[in-house]
């Protein structure tokens, strides 16, 4: 770790003596708290990662993309789902295991507790880059804005007169590198992978830059939330578990345990009975995703009906390392919001809930991004203060022409500050000078990113929800706010192609998966600044693989053969431009009253978090109450949170504590049984998936 991201650590302590360091507050300077008093902890010691361990991971990172790429474009099983990757996890064990007999019988090529975590936030820090939010989206959304631009289609000419021609393959929808995607290679034809290399030459800057930006997003945060406010970080605590130490490097604690085995059934039998019923009809299957159905035939009750009650093993065992309160929200507040809708259809509002609740949404984001900032006001202000010293000591030491390297010494922060800047102003060039977008409208999009990839980052810091997504789009939010007559029918269809890489959605937003790898970095010593420069470099690595894979696999199968989503994706983005260019949706009170709620109900539910200890409720219930992922994972974080509750009321602490390999069980059978299943069904398909994402 470097020697300016843990030399001193400020914490605030309360006049009797005890920490307060709780979610939503800041003990972080003593001016901000008046019986603040400041304590200095000793450095730990700076922890190295080998060359050829770097090149081992670089590798993996390599094999992982591809796969996880063939298998969500042709099965659409997504190998990276989860802010605890599920395919990540069972590779990691293995590594673990591998490792250990190497510690037994050449100890030279082992690698060390450090190498191993290394390994694991590596990986998990680019496991979505080829599924959803970039891969997924990206290739097939820029033929199809040329495939439905086609005569045939009811979008002619709709979208390529606002493309660059560098920007997409061909303009023509008749040229093999468009016509090929969707209709398939002619008997002898070579792929015509060379018409794409253009295209992403032009591409890979800006997506390359979104990354950066999240990861800096992140750097900026990151002591904030490690140090002074002491966010859990619950999915990090299961790589903690299977590195070991480096002097007993396999898990034997874990091994050893009942608990653990235990879990690891439990969470492995559904899946695997699942998997047999696709394979052997014969075998019952235990349908672990299953619905409600009809509850009330009628009335404001039918708000109640269709609930998802879905088994996920690995969320219960994440559910059960949670705050309580934060494991209450969660599968409460998808309750509140019925109950909301339910409200909404006694008083005779029966249409428009979904706008109504997104725009709550919407305002819940806004005015947590806000709080973040405000708890973390004077954090923010040290940072900018360093930075404004580490941009004089830049241009010092060019107009000193490079005299001493050592002059450009800064904290983290400052440099993921100015890093922030530099990426930000180059991602406003390549919108301005190469796709021809306008400037207000990019700054727009780029804050939008940066307000969801706070709060994100922080829902997976401090809850550890393993996947969310809300039910608004940054680009979708903008248009709906100022119509097509102000943005442009030009600017819609490039900020939409523009919102590819984690602009979309947030439901596997890589803010997520880098602040957990970020704090492994620091848990194993490395340092943040050394762990996020390797996480951008294999981003880039995982980015160039994408550029190979996915237009190989898509023009190898077509698009009618690939997975059921694939087939549709590129033509349900046409239709979504296209209702926006063709339809205007103003904004009318209905929507204002959803925002000033939404805004109102988060600030009061921080407000009360803030003052009164042991406050039941968390507002990261309501920022991640509507939406598919807690609609399906409700069921899993109640079983969670109620076996924790159980531990705790009639064992205590310390019977929650020897409890915790069973959680962690949970986890890893869970992801290890399903990442099994879907390899195999790659070589063997069947009719159906183990379970829907």
């Amino acid at each position: 770790m470097r020697s300016e991201d843990v030399a001193v650590l400020t914490r605030a302590v309360s006049p009797n003596g005890r920490m307060r360091s709780r979610g939503w507050e800041t003990p972080m300077k003593a001016h901000n708290a008046v019986a603040a008093s400041l304590v200095t902890i000793a450095a730990p010691t700076v922890q190295k990662v080998r060359w050829s361990a770097i090149a081992f991971t670089l590798i993996l990172v390599a094999a992982f993309t591809a796969a996880s790429g063939w298998s969500s474009l042709t099965r659409y099983e997504i190998m990276g789902t989860g802010y605890l990757p599920r395919s990540v996890v069972p590779l990691f064990l293995l590594i673990v295991l591998i490792n250990a007999g190497l510690r037994f019988f050449s100890p030279s090529l082992a690698l060390s507790r450090t190498e191993l975590l290394f390994v694991f936030a590596i990986l998990s820090s680019i496991a979505a880059v080829s599924g959803q939010e970039f891969a997924n989206h990206f290739y097939l959304n820029l033929l199809g804005l040329v495939y439905y631009s086609s005569p045939q289609s009811q979008w002619f000419n709709a979208f390529t007169p606002h493309l660059q021609p560098y920007l997409v393959p061909s303009l023509n929808f008749r040229d093999p590198a468009i016509l090929w995607a969707y209709e398939g290679m002619p008997e002898g034809a070579r792929l015509p992978l060379s018409e794409w290399l253009v295209p992403l030459l032009v591409w890979t800057p800006y997506l390359l830059g979104i990354y950066a930006l999240s990861l800096f997003l992140c750097l900026i945060f990151s002591r904030q939330w490690e140090e002074h406010e002491r966010l859990l970080y619950p999915l990090t605590q299961v790589p903690l578990e299977l590195s070991g130490s480096d002097e007993r490097p396999c898990p034997t604690f874990l091994f050893r345990s009942p608990l653990f085995w235990l879990g690891f059934i439990a969470a492995a039998l559904p899946y695997a009975l699942r998997a047999l019923h696709l394979y052997f009809p014969s075998i019952p299957d235990p349908q672990p995703q299953r619905n409600s159905g009809i509850l009330f035939p009628s009335g404001p009750l039918t708000a109640f009906n269709n609930l998802e009650l879905h088994y996920y093993p690995e969320m219960v065992g994440i559910a059960y390392l949670l705050s309580s309160e934060v494991g209450l929200s969660l599968w409460l507040f998808p309750f509140i919001r019925r109950s909301e809708v339910a409200a909404r259809m006694a008083m005779g509002m029966d249409m428009y809930h979904a706008e109504f609740l997104t725009f709550q949404s919407v305002a819940a984001y806004l005015v947590m991004a806000a709080s973040l900032l405000w708890v973390a006001r004077g954090y923010l202000k040290e940072t900018f203060v360093a930075t404004l010293r580490l941009l004089a000591k830049v241009v010092t030491f060019f107009a000193r022409r490079m005299e001493n390297s050592t002059h450009l010494n800064a904290p983290t922060e400052a440099k993921a500050l100015l890093g922030t800047i530099v990426v930000f102003a180059g991602l406003l060039a390549w919108a301005k000078w190469v796709a021809n977008v306008n400037l207000s409208w990019t700054i727009m999009l780029l804050l939008g990113l940066l307000v969801t990839g706070l709060v994100v980052a922080r829902v997976v810091a401090e809850a550890g929800v393993y996947i969310y997504s809300p039910p608004f789009r940054v680009y979708q939010v903008i248009f709906d706010a100022f119509g097509k007559n102000r943005i442009g029918a030009r600017n819609i269809v490039l900020l939409t192609a523009m919102s590819w890489a984690q602009l979309r959605s947030t439901a596997t937003m890589a803010t997520g998966y880098f602040v957990n790898s970020l704090k492994l970095g620091s848990l194993c010593g490395l340092g943040r600044l050394t762990t996020a420069g390797w996480i951008l470099v294999a981003v880039f690595v995982a980015m160039i693989v994408c550029h190979v894979t996915f237009p190989t696999v898509i023009y190898s199968y077509s698009v009618p053969k690939l997975s059921w989503w694939a087939q549709t994706s590129s033509l349900n983005t046409a239709n979504l431009i296209g209702q926006y260019l063709t339809t205007s949706r103003p904004l009318t009170p209905h929507h204002w009253w959803g925002f000033i709620i939404g805004a109102a109900t988060c600030w009061l539910l921080i407000k009360l978090r803030l003052s009164f200890v042991g406050f039941p409720l968390h507002p990261i219930g309501f920022i991640t109450w509507f939406g598919w992922p807690l609609d399906r994972y409700w069921l899993s974080v109640l079983l969670g949170w109620a076996l924790k509750a159980v531990v705790l009321r009639y064992g205590g602490f310390s019977v929650f504590q020897k409890a915790k390999p069973f959680a962690y069980g949970l986890v890893v059978g869970g992801t290890t049984n399903l990442t099994f299943w879907i390899l195999l069904r790659l070589l063997f398909p069947t009719s159906d998936v183990i379970i829907r994402d």
